[in-house]
């Protein structure tokens, strides 16, 4: 269940409020004044007035600024040695106060028609199985061609000469991309991807593309593939989940993010297919996270609603076997176009905390 941010706050009574600051260890000797000892920034002065017209305090000491109960909260429990994201500030609130109000996000309002186990198995086997096969490049002296260095933009966005390597990134001069070579979970070389540098180039639709050097291109059906699983595959085996993400560039960030934990892959794409379903399920994961790219401006939009849509019949084709989360982005931290971990690892794991869970009609809905 999503919970609405602003009804709660709004919600909240002067008892609700000391019962709150009691909680984040303030004395309440001036509560009855709505006055408190400043728990924002771990002081002992009674300075941390709370005004209920606005539903904001105002810490007249250190701080000198105006908060919300949910940011007090956080800097509050901070001190206490807890970090505490936005959204798990928000649960705090509603469990301690009991004040639980959903929010009805594009997620919740999209009708997906969620199906039973037994329904979507039944219709998942009647499809006639196509058995297509990666071809396998067997000559590498392509690479020789290729700068075994990676592309300064990439070091600047936080992906580390180590994991270049590990991953065997690359740059191609004369065509201004960065080198990708893509490998099957078995390690075998199956396509070469490049990432445009030039701007004319990701301007007309060309930013990935298979790579072409002289009269051969490089090209593999993605769709029969997971970028990174022969990397990763060990970590998502062990850990018994996968955070599928839609570029390859997300997977490199969390290989130095995460390292022999990384438990990521990439569609490359913004489309799941049902190979990628068979690749995911024979790998036996208990757990999905579903990270594709924020497509939407506003959460509350019609555009939002529509991706919404899309999103769900990614997880349906997975919720019959595993559980499945949607990283799904309602406060405003990554932009659009970006992915989950775009902004960073705390980012990602704030959304991974905040994340939403589907679940098949006999189980219920999103919650």
């Amino acid at each position: 269940m999503a919970l609405d941010k602003d009804k709660i706050k709004e919600s909240l009574t002067e008892a609700d409020i000391k019962l709150i600051l009691a909680d984040l260890g303030s004395d309440l000797k001036l509560a009855d004044k709505m006055i408190f000892q400043t728990v924002c920034h771990h002081g002992s002065k009674h300075k941390l007035h709370y005004y209920d017209d606005t539903k904001q305090f105002h810490c007249y000491t250190d701080c000198g600024e105006n908060l919300d109960v949910y940011e007090l909260t956080v800097r509050a429990k901070k001190h206490q040695g807890i970090e505490l994201t936005f959204p798990e500030a928000v649960k705090y609130i509603a469990s301690l106060t009991g004040k639980y109000y959903s929010a009805d996000t594009a997620l919740d309002k999209v009708n997906s028609h969620l199906i039973s186990d037994w329904e979507f198995i039944n219709r998942y086997k009647k499809k006639k199985q196509i058995n297509k096969e990666l071809k396998v490049i067997h000559n590498r002296n392509v690479f020789q061609l290729f700068s075994p260095y990676g592309h300064i933009s990439w070091l600047n966005e936080g992906i580390s000469h180590e994991t270049m390597r590990k991953f065997n990134i690359s740059y191609y001069l004369r065509d201004d991309r960065i080198v990708i070579p893509h490998y099957d979970i078995d390690n075998n070389l199956v396509g070469i991807r490049g990432r445009a540098m030039r701007k004319e180039d990701v301007e007309s639709g060309r930013k990935y593309m298979p790579l072409l050097v002289g009269k051969t291109q490089y090209n593999h059906q993605t769709m029969l593939n997971l970028y990174g699983l022969h990397k990763t595959k060990d970590a998502i085996k062990r850990l018994k989940k996968i955070a599928l993400f839609e570029s390859e560039k997300s997977v490199l960030m969390c290989e130095d993010f995460y390292g022999e934990d990384n438990f990521s892959a990439a569609i490359c794409g913004s489309t799941l297919s049902r190979f990628h379903v068979q690749i995911i399920l024979s790998l036996e994961v208990e757990e999905v996270f579903l990270c594709m790219d924020k497509m939407f401006h506003d959460p509350d939009s019609k555009e939002a609603e529509i991706y919404a849509k899309k999103i769900m019949k990614f997880a349906n084709m997975l919720s019959p076997y595993c559980t499945v989360y949607v990283l799904w982005d309602d406060f405003g931290w990554i932009d659009y176009r970006e992915a989950p971990c775009d902004r960073g690892r705390k980012v990602l794991e704030d959304l991974m905390k905040a994340k939403y869970e589907v679940k098949t009609l006999n189980e219920g809905a999103i919650v």
